[in-house]
């Protein structure tokens, strides 16, 4: 995942925040929040397509393989490969 951008506040230099608070109506609906200036920011069309799915784009990340969930129920067998 990228790092956030900055505060754009002249007198401020804090990292923002991803609030997703306001995700219930849409999941693509989050905004920047600053802790320390306590603002918030629309992302641009470029950070909404970053911090999507992370730094390539895609789910998973560049050249990663694919994971298992990470929780399965413990009464249905694994699978076999």
């Amino acid at each position: 995942m990228p790092l956030p951008p900055k505060c754009p506040t002249t007198d401020c230099d804090d990292w923002l925040w991803k609030d997703t608070t306001q995700t219930s109506t849409d999941w693509d609906n989050w905004r920047w929040w600053c802790c320390r200036c306590q603002k918030q920011w629309y992302p641009t069309a470029e950070q909404l397509g970053e911090f999507r799915h992370g730094a390539s784009g895609g789910p998973g990340g560049a050249g990663r393989q694919p994971r298992a969930a990470a929780y399965r129920d413990p009464r249905v067998a694994a699978a076999r490969p």
